[in-house]
């Protein structure tokens, strides 16, 4: 058995820096080898802040080197083309949010990696924090009674700046989506997980305030089958700061809301019954210093234990259940799209 597990990044951009390097830094399950990056002035600083080695060619690194994962953080229209030449390669992925830009490209590479027989993994660590394993609890228990209402809030701001960086790709439908995908799609995922059942209908609208070609605010209604009726409110737009990230869940016994920069505090917890989790709410709050919160780390550890020693992971996200959000996003393109409701299923699975 492995000792360690050899890793490369893929793009040494902003979550890259912000997130990734010190949760591989700081596992002893992995060996950091390498960095890669188009810009090789970038990669040769992320480089050498890791000492590791530095390409600017993603055949090259895969050639070179001897590696058994890979973390992909390049732009989201990206993830498919990059995954599958290391897929091939028999490599194992960790593809950061969202898994890809459309349904189909999703399906392909979850095809492409179990026909390798590799692992796919998709970011979203929000799942992680205590906060969202609090309230996930909390509906598993039943203490909600029968839910109603799931709502998504999210209005932050983002400059004309933040889409003219690092070659104007997060302006781009193909490379990033907008507000929805880009920043959204941590709330999405949330809010699918937690609701526990699949969506039925999507219906929503899209606006720009900006020069791009991607929504920067918008709101969207999800119906789900067990019933709960979801409202999302998205904007990128907020004035003068960010202001908000929540997701809110309502029932017949029980209303939960939680929020700050990274959904790691509890702003309202009232249910009918009393239960011993009441007690553990203040200890689930965490003040991280970014939006990505410190779920990376929580990540890169299950990944770890998963691939390395053969623990069963049930908390851990693949490709398959980082798809689910893919799908509620191109449902609500389409609907904006469309101007109609769409129904589920979306894509071939």
């Amino acid at each position: 058995m492995k000792n360690k597990l050899k890793i490369a990044v893929i793009g040494c951009g902003r979550v890259s820096r912000t997130a990734h390097y010190n949760a591989i830094n700081d596992n002893p399950d992995y060996e950091f080898v390498a960095v890669c990056d188009k810009d090789i002035k970038r990669a040769e600083k992320s480089a050498k802040a890791n000492n590791v080695k530095c390409y600017n060619n993603v055949e090259e690194l895969l050639e070179k080197e001897q590696l058994d994962v890979v973390s992909i953080n390049v732009p989201n229209g990206l993830h498919h083309k990059i995954g599958t030449v290391a897929a091939k390669k028999r490599l194992h992925l960790i593809c950061e949010k969202p898994l890809s830009i459309g349904v189909d490209e999703a399906d392909d590479l979850i095809d492409i990696c179990e026909a390798n027989g590799v692992e796919l993994f998709t970011i979203l660590q929000n799942r992680y924090n205590k906060t969202s394993k609090l309230l996930k609890k909390a509906i598993d228990k039943g203490r909600f009674g029968r839910l109603h209402s799931a709502n998504v809030t999210l209005r932050w701001r983002r400059s004309i700046n933040y889409y003219m960086e690092d070659r104007k790709w997060r302006s781009r439908r193909d490379l990033a989506g907008g507000a929805f995908t880009n920043q959204g799609v941590h709330y999405i995922d949330m809010l699918q997980w937690l609701v526990g059942s699949p969506p039925e209908t999507v219906y929503a609208k899209l606006g720009s305030g900006h020069p791009v070609d991607v929504e920067t605010y918008g709101n969207a209604i999800i119906k789900f089958k067990n019933g709960v009726i979801s409202s999302l409110e998205m904007s990128n737009l907020t004035y003068p700061e960010d202001l908000e990230g929540s997701i809110t869940f309502m029932g017949e016994k029980g209303t939960v809301k939680i929020g700050g920069i990274a959904v790691n505090k509890i702003v309202y917890w009232k249910f009918s019954d009393s239960d011993p989790d009441d007690e553990l709410i203040n200890e689930a709050e965490t003040s991280p210093p970014t939006v990505y919160g410190f779920g990376h780390i929580d990540f890169y550890k299950r990944v770890a234990n998963y691939l390395l020693h053969g623990k069963n992971e049930s908390l851990i996200i693949d490709g398959r259940e980082g798809r689910k959000s893919v799908a509620i996003l191109e449902a609500i393109y389409l609907s904006d799209k469309l101007g109609k409701e769409i129904h589920f299923p979306i894509g071939k699975r």
